[in-house]
């Protein structure tokens, strides 16, 4: 798969802002979105019926969260979709093997590796928003584990909901952050026009 990879997002990631790093970091960059086009990038997603939606409290599936956020980002909604997404390992092995060798060189492979994934979900979420308007719907923005005060403690939930471990070979480490670490979930609300 080919994903677009924003220039300007891998600066961004880097520090730069809105001014163009050097020379060599820029080779630095492209060299590392080359390393990184082999990605196994792969997702999953699933849609459920929220049961429960008052000001703090969702209930959808079997799962009950307490998020003053997450509700507010849910208001109106009726359905989400909880999606994850990952590049696979290739990343970290890279910036693993990177950081013994030539540490810039993992630093930028960090920077595109934030900057592909985000680039993918991008994709998969405007898969499911004109999914939803083809059903009469209008999405919600994608809201993360770990956003506001949605307890990073429900990404167990979607590796759960969602059969990561067996579906994109995604799991968790005891501190709930994933592994490959270039991975996302997210909810995105779906509000009946």
């Amino acid at each position: 798969m080919n994903v677009q990879v924003s220039r300007k997002e891998i600066y961004r990631y880097l520090g730069y802002g809105n001014h163009l790093p050097d020379a060599e970091i820029q080779e630095l960059v492209e060299q590392s979105i080359e390393d990184l086009q082999p990605c196994s990038f792969r997702s999953v997603q699933k849609c459920f019926s929220i049961d429960v939606l008052t000001e703090n409290e969702i209930w959808f599936a079997d799962i009950h969260i307490r998020s003053k956020d997450l509700g507010k980002n849910l208001k109106n909604c009726t359905k989400c979709v909880c999606m994850a997404a990952t590049l696979g390992p290739l990343p970290d092995r890279l910036i693993q093997r990177a950081k013994i060798l030539d540490l810039s060189k993992a630093v930028v492979l960090q920077a595109v590796g934030c900057a592909m994934i985000e680039s993918y979900v991008d994709q998969i979420n405007e898969r499911i928003r004109q999914d939803a308007q083809n059903q009469g719907y209008i999405c919600h923005p994608r809201y993360s584990c770990g956003y506001g005060d949605f307890d990073l403690n429900h990404q167990k939930d979607f590796i759960r909901l969602l059969e990561m471990p067996i579906t994109i070979g995604v799991s968790l480490t005891q501190g709930n952050l994933m592994i490959p670490n270039k991975s996302v979930t997210a909810v995105i609300g779906w509000e009946k026009k």
